[in-house]
């Protein structure tokens, strides 16, 4: 696994060849009962299928992560605005700067 204390689940998805449209099979625990449920499957030639794996995420998790990226933007943005006003003086100064000259 590469996201420690999170389970990972496997989804198949079948994808029309004719429209292009996308069909959830399943979700499974492993790639073990992916293996037997695509061998129980009928197919033929043109059949087209997506092994997808995701993490199963918890509540607690997503606020952890949502609180560390609003934490994050409020410094960025006030990064900006230090920077904006920087700018801001600087033009201010130059522009003292040409009048006294």
């Amino acid at each position: 696994m590469s996201h420690p204390n999170q389970p990972e689940y496997f989804v198949i998805n079948s994808v029309c060849p004719h429209s292009g449209e996308v069909t959830c099979v399943g979700i499974f625990e492993s790639m073990r009962a992916v293996s037997f449920r695509l061998q129980r499957m009928y197919t033929s030639c043109g059949d087209e299928y997506r092994v997808e794996c995701f993490h199963l995420s918890t509540a607690e998790f997503e606020a952890e992560q949502l609180t560390e990226q609003q934490v994050t933007r409020a410094k960025y943005q006030k990064e900006e605005r230090d920077k904006e006003a920087a700018v801001k003086e600087l033009a201010e100064i130059k522009a003292n700067q040409e009048v006294t000259a």
